[in-house]
């Protein structure tokens, strides 16, 4: 792991047993997009505190992978092939944790579609809009198959992922962007109309964050410019009041707060966790 990132609190040290802290004891979690990052790492926090886990990705190598790792914390959990923009692969995903765990009381939307990388007058309009169906629409077909379950269970939790982008624009992310500013209104809408139900909407909002994703964007950086991978990674962390750009499993603590009853008064709450980048 690089020197930038902090150290992974969702791992167990050599030799030692899983602990499971039992915050989540009673929860059945979904969480789609858990392959490498911050996926992956949501994933190992809920199952450190007791979640049964119903995991969704494209690939079905990557559900292997997770689920070893999740298994070796002790979890319970099953994985469902799953692209969520497609409803009715979203309704058998539901469906599946139903008939496995007996209910649904979570679910994390962090699949997600990378950026098109090109300027607003540049792009295919066509790739903007792929960007929404997964971004936004997929997130709104996940949360809509999940709500039957959610109120059999008396309410729960959803867990949209955003972005620090949606506050501070970069240049050729604007479909990104345009998705995840989407995502933050709907929070809000579905917190109001959901609330009703006991079912919370609430948001994480990342910036850069230690992990596969900011690693590849180091390397290209630093070979691009001719200098020490160190030196892009001392750049980003100078951009944060913490001394560090927050790593992939920091953001996962925040989800597994938001999972939790500990967030039980907080809904259409949008959660910076940025490491003080930029103060909302």
């Amino acid at each position: 792991m690089l020197p930038y990132a902090a150290p992974m609190t969702t791992e167990k040290s050599e030799g030692a047993p899983a602990v499971r802290a039992g915050l989540l004891s009673d929860k059945v979690c979904v969480v789609s997009g858990v392959g490498p990052g911050l996926g992956r790492q949501a994933a190992k926090a809920l199952a450190l505190h007791g979640a049964d886990l119903v995991l969704a990705a494209r690939r079905q190598s990557t559900l292997d992978e997770v689920l070893a790792e999740v298994s070796a914390l002790g979890a319970r959990a099953i994985t469902v092939p799953t692209d969520i923009t497609d409803p009715e692969a979203c309704a058998r995903l539901m469906a599946a944790g139903v008939e496995e765990f007996g209910g649904i009381d979570v679910l994390v939307n962090n699949a997600f579609r990378f950026d098109a990388f090109q300027s607003f007058e540049e792009v295919d309009l066509a790739q903007w809009r792929k960007i929404m169906d997964t971004n936004l629409f997929g997130s709104l077909q996940m949360t809509r198959a999940a709500l039957p379950a959610m109120r059999a269970r008396g309410g729960g939790s959803v867990v949209m992922v955003a972005s620090m982008v949606t506050r501070q624009p970069q240049p050729a992310q604007g479909g990104y962007a345009i998705s995840k500013g989407a995502l933050l209104t709907a929070t809000k809408v579905l917190a109001y109309e959901l609330g009703p139900s006991k079912i919370r909407v609430n948001a994480v909002v990342p910036g850069w964050m230690a992990g596969p994703s900011v690693d590849i964007y180091i390397d290209m950086t630093s070979t691009g410019r001719g200098v020490a991978p160190q030196v892009v990674i001392d750049e980003l962390n100078a951009r944060v009041p913490l001394g560090r750009i927050p790593s992939d499993s920091d953001v996962a603590g925040s989800i597994v707060y938001l999972a939790s009853d500990l967030s039980s008064a907080m809904t259409g709450e949008a959660l910076e966790t940025n490491g003080g980048e930029i103060f909302v």
